[in-house]
Parts: structure tokens; sequence; C-alpha cells
């Protein structure tokens, strides 16, 4: 019986084989004139995309604005009043800081969404994705400066109990400040250059 020498790895195969059994390289022969490539090897696993947190995706402002966002969003958990030497959080003590809560949660979404490199406010939306972050950041600073400012009423109307703030309330206020500021200022800037 008649065989075929690989000019790569030196094998001797049958006559008639189109590829040498050892290395898998084409044989010279009419056999491998009129054969068909090797089947492709076995799929492996498919590996999908990894998603990677980048804060590079954020601009310096986004960065500033996000991490004040956070920590309003955790303030709002921590004492803001105290009476007789109990604490309410800010959530407990007015319930229009749910609001906050929510606003910061989607502000937060914003950030995280591209920093991961998911999610881009569309073109056609009719707000830019800086003038969301501006509403909600002012939403945010007007609520908290009213639960600052107004403290929760305790008592029966005729017992004058002294309510006071806590810390929370105070790491919350300059939150929404740190938040707010590097948004309105490019806004008031751009409003004067235009007068």
């Amino acid at each position: 019986m008649a065989s075929v020498t690989c000019s790569s790895c030196q094998t001797e195969s049958p006559e008639g084989s189109a590829f040498c059994p050892s290395c898998g390289a084409a044989l010279a022969g009419p056999a491998a004139a009129t054969a068909t490539t090797p089947p492709p090897p076995p799929p492996t696993a498919a590996t999908s995309p990894q998603i990677k947190f980048n804060a590079t995706h954020l601009s310096r402002v986004d960065r500033i604005v996000g991490i004040a966002t956070i920590v309003l969003f955790i303030s709002l958990f921590l004492p803001w009043f105290s009476v007789s030497g109990y604490t309410g959080s800010g959530i407990s003590a007015h319930s229009f800081l749910w609001i906050t809560l929510i606003v910061s949660l989607v502000m937060i979404a914003i950030f995280a969404l591209n920093a991961l490199d998911l999610w881009r406010t569309p073109s056609t939306s009719p707000l830019a994705e800086e003038q969301i972050l501006l509403v909600g950041a002012s939403i945010n600073f007007v609520l908290v400066l009213l639960a600052f400012l107004f403290k929760p009423s305790v008592g029966f109307g005729f017992v004058d109990v002294k309510v006071g703030w806590a810390w929370g309330s105070f790491v919350g206020l300059a939150a929404a400040i740190v938040a707010l500021v590097p948004l309105a200022k490019p806004a008031i800037d751009a409003r004067r250059a235009s007068k």
C-alpha cells in the first residue's frame, strides 16, 4: 500500500488522505487537490463581553456630583433631628424627603450606567444629560433646605419640646450644596454671557 509523507512533520499517511493525522497539514497529491478544508475546531465556551466600571467615562463634574449625591442619599438615613436624646432620620421626620431619595437614586443610576458604558442620554431627548442632572440636584437642594429650616413639630400644642438638629442634617445639606454648585455654575455663567 502506498503512503504519503507529510511535508511539515514527516509523518507517513495512507494514500488518499487529504490531511496529516498528526499535525493537520494538507498533504500533497491528487487527493489533496480535491480535498476540502478541514472541519473547524470545536467551539469553545462563548465569552460574553465583560462589563467594567470605568470612572474615566465620567467627567470631573460628574464624579463630584455623583459622590455628593451618594453622600446625600446615605445622609437621609442618618440622625437629622434630636429630641431629648432621641433622634430621627431625615425621611422619618419629613416624608417629602422620600422624593429626594428617589431623585438621588435616579441620578446615581445615570452615573453608574454611564460609567459602565451601558446607557447614554439619547440625542433625541429634549433635555441634555447635564440639564436633567441640574433639575435633579436643584430639587434635592430645595427639599433638603426646607427639611433643614423647618424642624418637625413635636408635642401636643401645649407642651414646648425643643427639637434640635443632629449631624446628619448638616451632612445632607452640605452634600446637596456640593451636588448643585458644579452643575449650576456653568448654567449661570452661560446665562450671564448671553446678556
